[in-house]
């Protein structure tokens, strides 16, 4: 085993100068001290937690995040929990860079992600695309063991080491109970997509239309679904062209992005607090909308662990030089309403 002892034999110094030199205090001359560090390199020497630091620093390990979403105010409270991981990982001596891409553009989000591999980083965080293209260059880095970890919306498993995010079909599950709470037995409900190929959203929808098809949980009308693509301009046109074809309206799931366009129409139609809505992330709009009376429930995803705990989880696994710790990390199902949003 390698000791401070056999670095000083192998560096001819003192054991004191070592030691100085590994806790950066005391006087210790350059070149002395370039000598030191080199042994410790060569010998792969980490003692403690200050010792790994220190190797880690010299080695210049990084770790690469890439951010990707619609909404930028749910961005925003990702990117708080990404600066404090980026603090974490600093303390450890690991680096993080960060990279943006639009979620509907596959091509960009390949870009970002070798800007990123070029960058030589030694770990990645990822929110999920559903992209061949994606999959297949992810595909490549697994054969490489390069770790990875999706956050906000997973992948294909097999391609990943971690998701940390929410349980997407029992959130949606969840909304469904509460919009039973609210509804009439015999409702009907209009739920309001993303896109066809955003996983987290179809889950949602899945547990949500899954928790009536018992005949114990009512009769409520799941049958009328559209697709906004998270723009809140169009959600907002199709929710008022729905509302004016479908009279027997009570409620509305928003599934996704998209959820103040959907407020904005039902608020504008008259119907604030008769047609009930359910929908997901408090972000600055959509508590304005629950505060007014039009949004019942808001359930929380949990962005600031999202953004934190994937660089928690990849530092440490370099850090500590393990497999990432864990396959899952949930971040629960937090609902919002008028009185603690």
């Amino acid at each position: 085993m390698t000791t401070i002892e056999t670095i000083a034999e192998k560096a001819g110094v003192s054991r004191g100068t070592v030691d100085r030199v590994l806790h950066n205090r005391g006087q210790v001359k350059p070149e002395t001290a370039e000598k030191v560090r080199a042994v410790m390199e060569e010998m792969d020497f980490q003692p403690n937690a200050l010792g790994r630091a220190f190797y880690l620093s010299r080695k210049k390990n990084k770790i690469g995040v890439l951010v990707s979403f619609r909404e930028p105010d749910f961005q925003a409270q990702v990117m708080q929990g990404v600066s404090s991981g980026i603090a974490y990982a600093k303390q450890h001596g690991v680096e993080t860079l960060a990279e943006f891409a639009p979620p509907g553009d596959p091509d960009a989000y390949l870009a970002a992600l070798d800007r990123l591999l070029d960058s030589g980083v030694q770990g990645l965080a990822l929110r999920g695309i559903v992209s061949e293209e994606v999959n297949d260059r992810l595909r490549e880095l697994s054969k490489e063991q390069l770790p990875i970890i999706t956050y906000n919306q997973d992948i294909e498993s097999d391609l990943r080491n971690c998701f940390v995010g929410q349980d997407s079909y029992k959130s949606g599950a969840c909304a469904a109970l509460l919009m039973q709470q609210i509804s009439p037995k015999q409702g009907c409900t209009l739920i309001i997509g993303v896109d066809r190929l955003h996983r987290s959203s179809e889950e949602r929808i899945r547990g949500f239309t899954n928790h009536f098809l018992s005949p114990a949980n009512g009769e409520m009308d799941v049958s009328h679904v559209i697709y906004g693509g998270g723009d809140h301009g169009l959600v907002y046109r199709l929710t008022r062209e729905k509302l004016a074809e479908l009279p027997q309206l009570t409620g509305v799931f928003v599934s996704g992005a998209g959820l103040s366009g959907a407020a904005q129409a039902v608020d504008d139609a008259g119907l604030s607090g008769k047609v009930k809505i359910v929908g997901f992330d408090v972000t600055d709009s959509n508590v304005a909308f629950m505060k007014k009376g039009t949004v019942q429930f808001l359930i929380d995803q949990g962005p600031y662990l999202q953004g934190y705990q994937s660089i928690q989880l990849l530092t440490d696994a370099i850090f500590q030089d393990r497999p990432v710790a864990a396959a899952y990390y949930d971040t629960g199902i937090q609902i919002k309403n008028l009185y603690n949003c």
